[in-house]
């Protein structure tokens, strides 16, 4: 049996939304409260492995041309301010249209191919300490030569790739940066799986809870795993999506080399799609169980006092029929015998009292025995 304990995660999703003010001019940026960036690049080719901090986007950009023969990963965690996001526009030659989708921080996923580069965003989901759902970014430009990823903070699903990237020898470090680019999307796509499991183990308890005890709390839960679902979904839909536009896109000679690899995180998309609707399903049979069980629990409640009531029926009887008030003596003092000739009975109150008694114990005994207890 599940253990009952009362859940503590809140119901809206913690995301960012920075998006400009209606009437601004196209690329409009104005940040200044921002984490200190951190300019991380990983420099890689078949045999050669560096890793390297800027303390600017121009002194990266530098290093990366004069080391043009290597393949590059700028890893951007933190925005700084205008100015930082300025000094990016510079440096790699990005539209400010781009930068401002990536402060915004709330951009549908989409994939654009522009001017020497592809522009992809992803929406990157976990589990915080506190179990609540957050909706981060990750922000991805794609390069001849060159990965640049962005995001505000430094947590993400990306390890796996970089501990990947310091082995000599793997396909990652043969292959072109296009690689790289499919490497980072793939991990992002798979990192949706952790959060799939986890709300199904957590449906699965809410089940078991709901058929032992519903209680108020547990539509609450319902409710936020409604939502995060919802989240899930139109995620993974724009995740397909791009996946599916990339692969159409392809130049013959990436399709033939790379195109089964993006080939299979188009199938997990599919996959975890499948997984969300078999999810979603169940929790609206979740909604459904609760509301019969909270009617069954009334039902109960109900039942009780409804014997209770078919118990005091006989017992008011009696009680109102010997509360009648007829004279017991007639007006010359001389009494009356057939005007309740109980009340002169030495043990009348007794024997009414036992009689009611006996009366409610055969009405409980006939109840059990017709199983309504």
């Amino acid at each position: 049996m599940a253990t009952k304990q009362k859940s503590k995660k809140k119901g809206n999703v913690k995301k960012v939304n920075r998006r400009s003010p209606p009437g601004s001019i196209p690329g409009y940026i104005n940040f200044d409260s921002g984490a200190a960036p951190k300019l991380v690049l990983t420099s890689y080719h078949l045999d050669d492995y560096a890793v390297n901090e800027f303390p600017t986007a121009s002194a990266a950009s530098e290093y990366i041309n004069q080391h043009s023969d290597q393949n590059h990963w700028l890893q951007i965690i933190g925005y700084g301010n205008s100015e930082f996001f300025h000094q990016i526009k510079d440096a790699f030659h990005i539209h400010t249209l781009e930068l401002e989708d990536v402060l915004a921080g709330n951009a549908r996923p989409k994939l654009e191919v522009n001017a020497g580069h592809v522009f992809d965003i992803n929406r990157m989901l976990y589990y915080d300490a506190e179990q609540q759902l957050v909706d981060d970014q990750m922000n991805v430009f794609f390069f001849d030569h060159l990965i640049i990823t962005m995001q505000e903070t430094d947590f993400d699903c990306l390890n796996p790739v970089r501990e990947r990237i310091k082995v000599t020898g793997t396909l990652l470090r043969k292959s072109p940066v296009f690689y790289l680019y499919y490497a980072i999307t793939d991990a992002v796509i798979d990192s949706y799986f952790p959060i799939v499991d986890h709300i199904e183990v957590q449906l699965e308890s809410l089940e078991d809870q709901l058929f032992d005890n519903p209680e108020k709390w547990h539509l609450s839960e319902i409710q936020t795993y409604r939502k995060q679902l919802q989240l899930l979904r139109k995620t993974m839909v724009a995740e397909k999506d791009n996946l599916s536009d990339l692969i159409r896109n392809l130049s013959i000679e990436k399709q033939e080399r790379f195109g089964i690899y993006l080939q299979d995180a188009f199938d997990h998309t599919v996959h975890i799609l499948d997984l969300i609707e078999g999810l979603k399903e169940f929790n609206y049979s979740l909604l459904d169980i609760y509301m019969s069980s909270v009617n069954n629990k009334m039902g109960e409640v109900m039942k009780v006092l409804t014997v209770i009531s078919s118990i005091f029926i006989p017992l008011s009887f009696i009680a109102g029929f010997y509360g009648m008030n007829f004279a017991a003596h007639n007006k010359e003092g001389n009494a009356l015998p057939w005007n309740m000739p109980e009340l002169y009975e030495p043990y009348g109150y007794l024997s009414i009292v036992g009689i009611m008694m006996l009366v409610a114990i055969l009405q409980l005994l006939y109840f059990r025995r017709k199983k309504w207890l």
